[in-house]
């Protein structure tokens, strides 16, 4: 235990080893204020502060994945800079090409490198390996390389030196781009916002709204740590792209000390192969997501709004609509649409909207009326699954009590599925496909939720189908109390055999002490225990997008972020007594549960990702000795199913991961 070990550490005069402990103890945990205390009695006592303040002034922290034509000489701009007084910590995200060897290359040549390299392709771009960048700096200021650009050689002393002079919480910078192709060199292309914004002068959002309209990339500025820290600002976690945006409003609405510096910093790189811009359509509806995290933080969770800051969240709201405006599928335009309505509504209920454009109360009417308001959103990721996907869709199609929507996410079928689901398209309005390279059903499923509007969402699976008269009274039950998850059973259905049987025997068991539950705490112990089926439950989706509720990236065990994540997340569960979903099993034919090879070596991935989900909580401890069950006896399930080669290797790793608190 953290407390009991900082304890330790110091009686016997360790300060640096108890501090370390006493901040993994959360501000919520019952013991938080006896740990806070500890750290003011070590400053105390050693005349400083209980951050216990680095000499080094300065960490770059540089995200990597499959850059490896690029990434020297964006390390090399970095190591050669005039100012030295710097580490460089290189994440790489578990990248395929020869980057690995060019960071351990550098690294062996150079102390001031730090390096990191991810086992597996952590979600969405560069925020969770950024956060892990943040999390291990010990300098006074953060700042950041993109690792196919390269900085200028003074940039590091000139974001460095403004910040000292005047006591700056955030710097920024200027920047050039330039073409990959060609090399064409063009200024920044957000100098245009950059007018009427003093220069070398201290100034907030508040004075300035404008600052919100820069360019949010991060690699033309430097963050003061203990600003961030003290804010507890990092970039969101999930599957979506250009995390940069919510963290440029976390920072902006948050400092009241910023300068603009108009030195250029950094040369940034344009249309190489693999940046996000290519990213298919329909995938661009995560700035959604972007808009209701900034929306939940920004405008929801501040004590007070800044009426400036206000007026210029919803003018981004009014702006984003040109990604609704370039959909080819009408629908799809109408779903982001109904999405910002959404986020629009739930931002009015705090502060008015504050708006100088014309056309704004004509585009809140659009985004409203764009699609209908419904019960459920029913997602279902397909993949060569053409014996079992009508059947599937149409047992839902079958609800009539409930309104629904169902989007179909094909993960790159190579059988008939696509047709076939297309053909259910024209029958029914209420379905829509989308399409993606084979990236697993996890990712599959994470596209889709920016797109999810209706009041609940179900996660079903291709092969499988639901009575649907029993999922929707679950629907209108947990509607009419406002319950953010309803779990309810399941059957088990052995397909080539034709025979079935309710849940398996541990669930059944479990389900007898959920039958039993008084106390939302004791529920949510119980429903933690159950195997983590997404189809088992619905979520309300409020609750999905605040959230950041995602499944996790690997191809197995994906499920398991999404089951922790949104029970340690619900604040009312419940539970109806009867069975929705039928999961088939197969004999002959390739399921997840099935796989037995080097890819089980993921469940390190999904047990990491999901245990950083479940500390943003303060959940009971009931709940954390379930997942730590959980844990050691997935590992010894899993261990089962790994190759023999890969059995050392998977050893020390259940051993470093089990000795974690």
């Amino acid at each position: 235990m953290s407390l009991s070990a900082g304890n330790h550490y110091l009686r016997q005069g360790q300060y640096d080893k108890a501090i370390a402990e006493y901040e993994k103890v959360k501000h919520c945990d019952v013991l938080g204020d006896t740990a806070r205390f500890n750290l003011d009695l070590i400053a105390k006592k050693t005349n400083r502060s209980a951050a216990n303040e680095s000499k080094l002034l300065l960490s770059i922290v540089m995200p990597v994945f499959n850059v490896g034509p690029y990434l020297d000489a964006s390390i090399l701009s970095v190591l050669n800079q005039g100012f030295s007084d710097f580490e460089l910590i290189i994440v790489n995200d578990a990248s395929t090409d020869n980057s690995k060897k060019i960071i351990d290359m550098h690294a062996s040549q150079d102390s001031r490198i730090k390096a990191i390299h991810l086992d597996f392709n952590t979600l969405g771009g560069a925020g969770i390996p950024s956060n892990i960048g943040i999390k291990h700096a010990k300098g006074k200021y953060i700042g950041f390389v993109d690792s196919d650009d390269w900085i200028t050689p003074n940039a590091l002393a000139e974001l460095v030196n403004c910040a000292e002079q005047h006591s700056a919480e955030i710097v920024v910078g200027d920047f050039c781009t330039f073409h990959e192709d060609d090399r064409s060199v063009a200024k920044s292309y957000d100098s245009a916002s950059w007018q009427g914004i003093p220069i070398g002068e201290v100034l907030s959002a508040k004075e300035y709204p404008q600052v919100f309209r820069i360019s949010p990339v991060p690699w033309r500025k430097l963050y003061r740590a203990d600003f961030l820290k003290s804010k507890e600002i990092l970039y969101p976690e999930g599957d979506y792209f250009y995390e940069d945006n919510p963290l440029h409003w976390f920072v902006l609405s948050q400092t009241e000390k910023m300068v603009f510096c108009e030195k250029v910093i950094s040369y940034h790189r344009m249309a190489r192969e693999g940046q996000t811009m290519d990213a298919s359509t329909y995938k661009l509806s995560a700035i959604c997501s972007h808009l209701n995290t900034i929306a939940s933080k920004v405008i929801c969770q501040a004590p007070k709004v800044d009426k400036n800051v206000a007026r210029e969240f919803y003018d981004y709201w009014y702006r984003c609509d040109w990604i609704a405006a370039r959909q080819s599928d009408k629908r799809v335009e109408n779903l982001i649409r109904k999405q910002m309505s959404i986020i629009y509504n739930k931002c009015k209920g705090v502060i008015e909207p504050i708006s100088d454009r014309a056309n704004f109360a004509n585009r809140v009417k659009q985004c409203t009326a764009a699609y209908q308001d419904i019960d459920l959103t029913v997602v279902i990721p397909s993949y060569n699954c053409e014996e079992f996907i009508r059947s599937t869709i149409q047992s839902v199609l079958a609800i009539k009590k409930i309104s629904i929507n169902v989007l179909v996410i094909d993960d790159g079928s190579t059988d008939s599925t696509v047709d076939i689901v297309k053909k259910i398209e024209k029958e029914d309005e209420r379905v829509i496909l989308f399409q993606q390279k084979n990236r697993g059903a996890g990712r599959a499923r994470n596209s889709i939720i920016p797109l999810c509007t209706g009041e609940y969402t179900y996660f079903l699976d291709a092969d499988d189908y639901i009575y649907p008269d029993a999922l929707e009274r679950s629907v209108i039950a947990a509607k009419k109390k406002q319950h953010d998850l309803m779990f309810f059973k399941y059957r088990i259905e052995f397909y080539e055999e034709n025979k079935s049987r309710g849940m398996f025997n541990a669930d059944a068991e479990l389900w007898k002490i959920v039958d039993n539950c008084n106390g939302h705490d004791e529920r949510k112990k119980a429903v933690a225990g159950l195997i983590n089926y997404p189809w088992n439950r619905i979520i309300k989706t409020k609750l999905l997008l605040d959230e950041n509720i995602f499944f996790g990236g690997t191809v197995v065990h994906n499920d398991i972020p999404y089951h922790w994540h949104s029970i340690s997340a619900a604040k009312s569960i419940a539970h109806k007594n009867e069975e929705v979903c039928v999961h088939r099993k197969f004999s002959n034919r390739e399921q997840i549960t099935n796989i037995s090879d080097s890819r089980r070596m993921s469940v390190f991935s999904a047990l990491e990702y999901t245990n950083e989900k479940i500390k943003q909580y303060c959940v009971p401890a009931e709940i954390e000795s379930t997942w730590r069950k959980f844990s050691a006896d997935l590992l010894k399930w899993a261990r089962t199913r790994i190759p023999e080669e890969l059995l050392e290797d998977f050893s020390d790793k259940e051993i470093a991961f089990l000795s974690k608190d």
